[in-house]
């Protein structure tokens, strides 16, 4: 299995109470773009590739986005790692027969 599908098996699970709970506890600021897409400020010490999972987790279970964009998490001393967010309610409308 390659890794893109991989991580879509990955984040096309729900996000469990203790990944939400890492994922709050670690943030520090969650910053909106003009066109509304965050990212997040973690503290130093964390794992920025593993938040940057938990941020696309997290965004795509809540699925209050409905355009895709990449973002990224960086921590206090600028580590940053980026992530790929998808929507995928394009997807949903194919799936659920809602296009002509």
């Amino acid at each position: 299995m390659n890794k893109e599908m991989t991580e879509f098996n990955e984040t096309s699970k729900p996000l469990t109470a203790e990944e939400a709970e890492k994922f709050e506890a670690g943030v520090i600021e969650t910053v909106w773009s003009e066109t509304g897409e965050p990212h997040y400020v973690i503290k130093n010490g964390l794992n920025v590739r593993e938040y940057a999972f938990l941020a696309k987790k997290s965004l795509e279970n809540e699925r209050i986005i409905a355009h895709d964009f990449t973002s990224y998490v960086i921590n206090e001393s600028g580590e940053r790692a980026d992530f790929e967010y998808k929507s995928g309610w394009f997807l949903e409308g194919l799936a659920e027969q809602e296009m002509e």
